[in-house]
Order: structure tokens, then sequence, then C-alpha cells
């Protein structure tokens, strides 16, 4: 091993997550590396429904300068699976370009002193004193170096680069079940037919199992002439369905014209990790599973845990000790801000990846949930309270009696999980093996009660 480099912090992975931690923490006065396996120019190139809720920004007193915004929204339209029925959730909205607002997070973190590695990967990990002490990274077609660092921040995604190698027992290193990720194909279309005016506001969602099972698939036009659209969709990753397959066979035929970008991916959608932070290593992004398990959105998320993890990985360094005591606080704010949320609507996905084309087609057809609800459970995880015991909703839901029971026991699980996440989190992390339990007996007992086949643990 030749060369040895030395940094306070070294960041895997330059996505959204990944580049804004390394400029957060640059800006603070950290010597950061930023190690990515792209090439510089391509960093901000992926596959993406690219669509984020305006208030994500806001939370994190992030603007972006407006040549990396694309399109604005008014909202979301969700479709029934035959169209005829539709509600709009209120809520502004925008499709970011996201080649161009990966560079514009990376020209910050450059500015700011950043050491960008790119064209590298990670190939082996070094332990000291129960501690990450190095990455070994090599680069394409290269020499391999060795990065040592204080502190280790894991944003390399759905795959990570770091956790997959730590020892198995500690929370952070915890593995996913494969029904616990969506895998998604996506196309960029100038279409030769443009969309109709009226839908051009909106970010469109199709609620369809026979084109998109275990998911939906989307339509969320790029300009204001509505020729220019990110259609895409995503499935259940439970080995029966290839989403580029579904793609072709639903949507190719439909949408015809110069395809500008396409490609596949898998996004996490499931509560997120036990811890963010272990010893002198955190996570954040969709290595850390920070996806909305719903609608699959990652974008506000992602940044929202590097913001967080940022913040008390910069204290835990000024106090000359960073590991899960000194940055154990993260955890309990992004849960606040964001986890709790996540968990709960975890049990809702489950539900949901359940439901037929005539379930939703009746739901939809009768009202039981209108913008305004389906607003407050995107924005706090909750089942609105309306749903299951309002008089007009419970008269409707007279016709299918098996649903109201079903909407019952969904609401009890959610409330339950997202006590797990606040109220009944751990305060310090002695506590996180007893509670990791808790949460994983609360899983499997909902998913047995509702004949959900969670697969089996992700192999790294």
């Amino acid at each position: 091993m030749s060369i040895t480099m030395k940094f306070d912090v070294v960041v895997v992975g330059a996505g959204v997550a990944g580049l804004y931690a390394s400029y957060q923490l640059a800006s603070m006065g950290w010597k950061v590396a930023l190690i990515e396996s792209k090439p510089a120019g391509r960093i901000g190139d992926k596959v993406c429904g690219d669509a984020i809720g305006v208030h994500h920004f806001e939370e994190i007193e992030l603007t972006p300068p407006s040549y990396t915004i694309d399109h604005q929204y008014k909202g979301v339209k969700i479709y029934s699976p035959s169209g005829k029925h539709s509600i709009i959730v209120p809520g502004e909205g925008v499709s970011v370009n996201r080649i161009k607002f990966g560079q514009w997070l990376l020209e910050q973190g450059l500015k700011h002193g950043v050491t960008l590695l790119d064209q590298h990967v990670v190939t082996d990990v070094v332990f000291k004193d129960n501690q990450l002490k190095a990455l070994r990274v090599k680069r394409v077609g290269g020499e391999t170096i060795e990065v040592e660092a204080r502190a280790f921040i894991d944003a390399s995604g759905y795959r990570p680069a770091i956790r997959s190698k730590l020892p198995p027992e500690w929370p952070i290193a915890e593995r996913p079940y494969t029904t616990d990720y969506n895998i998604a194909y996506r196309e960029v279309v100038k279409v030769d037919k443009p969309i109709e005016p009226g839908e051009v506001d909106y970010a469109i969602i199709y609620l369809n199992i026979e084109i998109a099972p275990g998911g939906y698939w989307w339509l969320f036009p790029k300009n204001r002439e509505g020729d220019v659209l990110n259609i895409g969709l995503g499935v259940i990753n439970n080995g029966k369905y290839n989403p580029r397959a579904q793609y072709d066979k639903y949507l190719r035929p439909v949408f015809k014209g110069e395809i500008l970008h396409a490609g596949g991916g898998v996004v996490p959608t499931r509560r997120p990790l036990p811890t963010l932070v272990w010893r002198n290593i955190a996570s954040i992004g969709d290595a850390a599973y920070t996806v909305n398990p719903v609608h699959g959105g990652g974008i506000g998320s992602s940044l929202l845990s590097a913001r967080i993890v940022s913040k008390y990985l910069n204290s835990a360094l000024e106090s000359g000790r960073a590991d899960e005591h000194t940055m154990w606080q993260a955890n309990i704010d992004y849960n606040i801000a964001y986890g709790a949320k996540q968990a709960g609507l975890d049990i809702l996905r489950m539900y949901m990846q359940k439901l037929s084309n005539e379930d939703y087609e009746w739901i939809m057809e009768n009202k039981i949930v209108d913008g305004s609800s389906v607003y407050d459970l995107g924005t706090k995880g909750d089942l609105a309270e309306k749903i299951v015991h309002g008089v007009t909703t419970f008269i409707r839901l007279l016709g299918r009696p098996s649903l109201l029971n079903e909407l019952r026991i969904v609401r009890n699980y959610m409330n339950k999980a997202r006590e797990l996440y606040t109220t009944k989190y751990p305060e310090k992390p002695d506590g996180i093996y007893s509670w990791m339990k808790q949460v994983e007996d609360l899983f499997n007992e909902y998913a047995t009660r509702i004949g959900f086949d969670r697969g089996s643990l992700v192999k790294w």
C-alpha cells in the first residue's frame, strides 16, 4: 500500500445525501474526502422520478438555483386503475434536473475544500480499537490507496459500500428483507403528442397493479409544454416482476417519442435503519433507508438525514470523540422529523401491496380517501382518523365491512410503529438491541396477520 491519505471525515457516495453532507462538513471547517465511483462530470446523473416537495428544501434552508429546476407542480394527482377516478393532493413541488442539481451541490463542496476522489470504489475496510480506521479504495483501472479518517459516512445507496462490510452484530449493519425494496425503470421522453394542458401542473401517479405490481406507475411532466415527460414504474422486489418488461409492455406503446434518458434502479421502501450512527460511522440517504415507503420519494429525506447527521458529527468531532454516544441525538432528531412517519408508512406500504385493482377502484370511486386525507398521511404518516371513524365513510364502508376492519388493523399497527420510533426509542445506545427486537417482533406479527410474505434477508 503505497499511498495513505488522511482526513477528518470520509464520505462514500456522491448522491444528494453524500454531496450535501460533504459540503456541510467542509463548510464547518473539516477536512473532507468524497469518494464516488462515477467520473466527476457524471455526478448527479441518476435514474429518479425527479420530483420533490418544496417544503423539503425549506426545512433544511437550502435554495437551489433556478437552473437546477425543470418544472413546478401544484400538487399530486392520483388516478384509479381504470383512470375514471382521481384525487388531487395539494402541495407545491418541483421537478429537479438531477445532473444540474448534483453538479451544483458538488460545486458548493469543492468551493469549501472537499477533496473529490471520483472513479474510486471501496474494496475493503480497516478496523482499529473497535472503530473504523480506514477504507481501501481503488481507482477504476488504477491503484489502491488507503484513506484514513476520524469519522466515516456511508451515503453509497441501496447496496451500502461501508455498512455491508461491518460486523453483523452492529445495529447499523442491519440487513433488510428483499421486499423492503422496489425495483424501478423509467425513461425521460420527448413525446410526439403532449399531455393535456390541465395535467401539466401535477405529478401524476397511477395505481394499477397489472402495470406496476406492488407499486405504481408515474407520469411527471418536465416542462410547461407537456411534451417532455418522466415516465416510469416501480414493482415489489419479490422475484416475480421485471420493471423494464412491464414498461415495454404497457407504457412504451402509449408514450412514443425521443428517449432522452433511460435506466433502472433499486429503491428502499421501508422504515429507516435502527440507528444512523454507530462507533465512528454514520449512514444517510438510501444507504440508511430514508426513502418514503409508500411513494418512494427520497431526495428530500436524504438531504434531511445529511443535514441532521452533519450537525451532530460536527459536534462530536469538536468534542474529540465521534461515536454512537456523542452522535445519538441524530437518531432522535431524524425520527421526530421523518423516521417515525416512515415507520408508520412501512406498515401501510405492506397493506397497500396486497390490495387489488378492484380494491383501489372501489376506494377511489366511493371517495373513501380524499386529497386532504392523503396530504395528512404524507405529512404526518397518520391514517387519518376520519377514514376509520367518519360517519359518512362508515356508511359507505357498510358495503365492504371487511375493509373497515382491515383499516382498523392498519391504523393500530401504524400507531404502534410510530410510537416505537418516538416515545419508545432508546434515549441512549445501550437500549438499541432490545428495541430492535421489539420492532422486528411488531413487523413480523403484522406481516403474519395480514398474510404478507417479507421474503428473505438480503445477502450483501
